[in-house]
């Protein structure tokens, strides 16, 4: 009687050491947070044929392709998980990136608009549709307009005197934007050392709940989400 008192008291605790089997979704996070890409599009491939409603699995591989240069298939991605959740502003966001790295300004202008629709609060939207209005479209008033918006947005921002001090400078009638072919980067011209381009990326959920935001600092013409991806 003794023994069996014994071992019914212990089955909970047996339980409760037992570790729950990660899904084949979760082994592919863990890679895709500790940078090792290649597992986690094996494993992000392997989850969407299993389950193809996973929008945070299209998502992610979309951020790898990005990362690989591979921008129609990160488009695609970033298209069915949109279409998965109509309501998400961070693929909207995304789809900007993609675009403004194939060099289409007024197609990533758009979904950057999109994504501040569906989420007033992605300031850093703000930044990237000045970004585009600056390098892709060469507007000097939206290139300025936004990116008053992103500082009073974010007047935490570690670049805020860089970005309004460019400001100043886009203000100055006298300034003309180089064209395309210029030899002389915009960034160089505008002061800004060629290290406020702000991303979005992927935060492991062990640092914050959900799938938020954060931003990096990384070279102007560096769209890529670095090092964090959300």
């Amino acid at each position: 009687m003794f023994k069996i008192i014994v071992l019914l008291l212990l089955i909970p605790a047996l339980l409760i050491g037992q570790k729950k089997e990660e899904t084949k979704f979760q082994k592919a996070s863990k890679y895709f947070f500790q940078k090792k890409f290649e597992m986690a599009e094996l494993l992000l491939r392997e989850e969407l044929k299993d389950n193809p409603e996973n929008r945070k699995a299209y998502s992610y591989l979309g951020d790898i392709m990005l990362q690989k240069g591979q921008y129609d298939a990160a488009i695609e991605l970033y298209k069915k998980a949109v279409d998965l959740d109509p309501s998400s502003a961070e693929e909207e966001f995304r789809l900007g990136q993609a675009y403004y790295a194939k060099k289409l300004g007024n197609v990533a202008v758009d979904h950057y608009k999109k994504a501040l629709q569906k989420n007033p609060n992605l300031k850093y939207a703000y930044f990237h549709l000045g970004l585009s209005n600056l390098m892709l479209l060469r507007d000097k008033s939206e290139t300025i307009r936004n990116w008053e918006e992103y500082l009073r947005a974010a007047p935490e921002d570690p670049q805020y005197e860089k970005i309004r001090r460019a400001i100043e400078l886009l203000k100055d009638p006298n300034f003309k934007i180089p064209p395309p072919d210029s030899d002389i980067p915009i960034e160089e011209i505008l002061h800004l050392g060629g290290d406020i381009l702000k991303t979005t990326e992927k935060k492991d959920s062990s640092e914050s709940a959900g799938h938020e935001d954060k931003k990096t600092v990384k070279q102007l013409e560096d769209i890529y989400r670095d090092d964090d991806l959300n």
